[in-house]
């Protein structure tokens, strides 16, 4: 590969991670074969590229020197497969930074035609060494996404990459609000391996929907995975699964759409009260995405699918009542956020929540599972244990919202006489909710509902660690542990809380403010005092379901159980840096 600070191009070679190759190929013909070669790659002659090496190099010294980085990428008790992420990982964030889609061609004489076409036989195995080539892929475009640049950027900069590895593509430009569920609902699952959501977070709302309310929901999740390509505003899932800095790239989310290997992640039931929803501008008046099929069916409440976050007090006023910035991007959402903290009001609402046996408050056992998670990806199979429990979408575990809540043993509970739920965490006992009372018992607190009794400015709930590129609001959360992150900030902290929370915004450690309770649960159920339209109500009062609008009453969230949604990863986990415990108040020196 030649480059411009040697004279003669036989001195220097490329070397690149084989998860980079998209394609490689030999032809023969009778004066000996073309060789071409399909790569994403820093660009060539960069003076700071520590990959082009020169030949005289020796090439024993450089395997052993890559495969001493590899080594340190990972601990030693960690699989091939967790060194070879990490070691993908570590490249990509150095010297693999700033890929380009680069174009290799070459003859080659008769002579050598042999080896030629060896070379790239061996360079395709080592390319898909974990996954097939050639991916068949039902796009999603949606051209008013975020800033609006979606048809552009996918044909200046998406489709040649995904074309240059070979993927079938079958795109379709999605017209009018909710079109991605109706094409999800009608999709031929045996006709592709996935769908590539060429958009923000919104659309893969709608797909996740779509698969979901099908009659064959659970093999239409478990046969489709679907992969984002952000030219949204937040963007959430793709920085989770390529990490704050390298979330917004076009380059490696093509990747990761060609080599990514599936890793199942929870999806939440949202329940809410049928009513009709006022019609907003161009869009639909139906409360939720997976509505129509209920309608027919005529229960008193819609049901939704959500992936990435549940938010109503500041969370969802910041993510909803911001929707006219959208041409500036994320950076709508610093901007709602402060006028949110000079407005600083209370979220008048009571929540009520059931831990169940695993779920916690205890962060040192939140970052615990975390660590223990980490050692080895979360990459699935398949899903051949699914298999096992027919196609239909699951029943709800607690029941609807528009239900009376019950305890483990089936009998009816009243929402006024529910035991109220500590906040104090006994790891972390440095909260303006903290008290001297302990914290229920592990058994009270799992086997029934408890009501919080804190005053709250906003109840933000999720799946996924960031909900935006600036926001890793729930560090602890994990794809398949079948427990919702819910994160309470508590209205007795003021504004000035509020403004502090911003400098841990990015790091997660806005989880250990003095203002702020965090818990993990299995189902949650939030009422609000105030009715849709109230004056006090930013916009008569916003509930945002993975930043979609829905309607200001009641809402109840669970882990939807034995349902996932299979997204791709090229790492097996969550990019998430890991949380160092800040140093108590009143300390020297941080904790251990």
């Amino acid at each position: 590969m030649h480059d411009a600070r040697f004279a003669d191009a036989a001195s220097a070679y490329l070397c690149i991670p084989p998860q980079l190759l998209l394609h490689a190929s030999f032809v023969a013909d009778s004066d000996g074969g073309s060789l071409l070669l399909r790569l994403l790659s820093p660009p060539l002659g960069a003076a700071s590229s520590s990959l082009l090496l020169r030949k005289s190099a020796s090439r024993a010294s450089l395997v052993a020197a890559l495969c001493a980085k590899q080594q340190a990428a990972a601990p030693s008790d960690q699989s091939d497969a967790a060194r070879d992420a990490a070691h993908l990982l570590e490249q990509l964030e150095g010297p693999c930074a700033n890929l380009r889609l680069i174009t290799i061609e070459a003859r080659v004489a008769a002579s050598a035609s042999g080896a030629a076409a060896s070379w790239a036989a061996q360079l395709s195995v080592l390319a898909y060494a974990h996954v097939a080539p050639f991916r068949r892929l039902k796009v999603l475009l949606n051209p008013i996404g975020g800033p609006g640049k979606a048809r552009v950027l996918f044909a200046q900069r998406i489709r040649p990459i995904l074309e240059a590895a070979g993927c079938v593509l079958d795109v379709e430009v999605t017209r009018r609000a909710f079109h991605g569920t109706e094409i999800a609902r009608a999709v031929d699952i045996d006709a592709f391996d996935g769908i590539v959501c060429v958009s923000g977070d919104g659309m893969l709302h709608e797909v996740l929907n779509g698969l979901a309310s099908r009659a064959d929901a659970r093999a239409a999740l478990r046969k489709l995975f679907v992969a984002p390509i952000p030219t949204g505003s937040g963007n959430g899932v793709a920085v989770n699964i390529l990490g704050a800095q390298e979330g917004f790239n076009l380059a490696l989310a093509c990747l990761n759409v060609i080599k990514g290997r599936a890793m199942k992640i929870d999806v939440c039931s949202v329940t809410q009260p049928r009513v009709e929803m006022p019609k907003r501008k161009g869009k639909p008046a139906p409360n939720g995405v997976a509505a129509t099929q209920e309608a027919q069916e005529m229960k008193p409440y819609t049901h939704v699918y959500s992936f990435l976050s549940q938010a109503i007090g500041l969370m969802a006023d910041i993510d909803l009542g911001t929707e006219h910035m959208r041409a500036l991007g994320d950076a709508r959402f610093v901007i709602g956020y402060i006028g949110g903290v000079l407005a600083n009001k209370e979220c008048e609402v009571d929540v009520y929540v059931k831990l169940g046996e695993q779920g916690t408050l205890n962060r040192d056992e939140m970052r615990r599972r975390m660590l223990d998670a980490s050692k080895e990806p979360a990459w699935s199979s398949g899903g051949d244990a699914d298999a096992q429990q027919g196609d239909e979408a699951p029943p709800l575990r607690h029941g609807a919202v528009t239900e009376t809540l019950r305890d483990a043993h089936g009998e009816p509970l009243e929402l006024s006489s529910l035991p109220e739920l500590s906040l104090h965490d006994p790891s972390w006992p440095y909260s303006v909710a903290s008290s001297s009372s302990p914290p229920p018992s592990s058994s009270s607190a799992s086997s029934s509902w408890h009501r919080i009794p804190a005053s709250i400015s906003a109840l933000y709930a999720g799946k996924l660690p960031y909900v935006g590129r600036d926001l890793l609001q729930f560090p602890f959360a994990a794809p398949g542990d079948g427990l919702v992150d819910v994160a309470l900030t508590l209205h007795g902290g003021g504004r000035a809380a509020k403004l502090r929370a911003i400098n841990g915004a990015e790091t997660g450690n806005v989880v250990y403010d003095a203002a702020l309770a965090y818990l993990k649960c299995e189902a949650y159920r939030v009422v609000p005092r105030r009715k849709a339209g109230d004056k006090s109500l930013k916009k008569g009062g916003l509930i945002s379901i993975d930043g979609e609008h829905s309607p200001y009453v009641p809402f109840q969230v669970e882990v939807a159980s034995s349902l996932q949604l299979r997204v791709l990863s090229l790492f097996g986990h969550f990019v998430v840096p890991p949380l160092a415990v800040p140093t108590p108040p009143g300390s020297a020196a941080p904790r251990a």
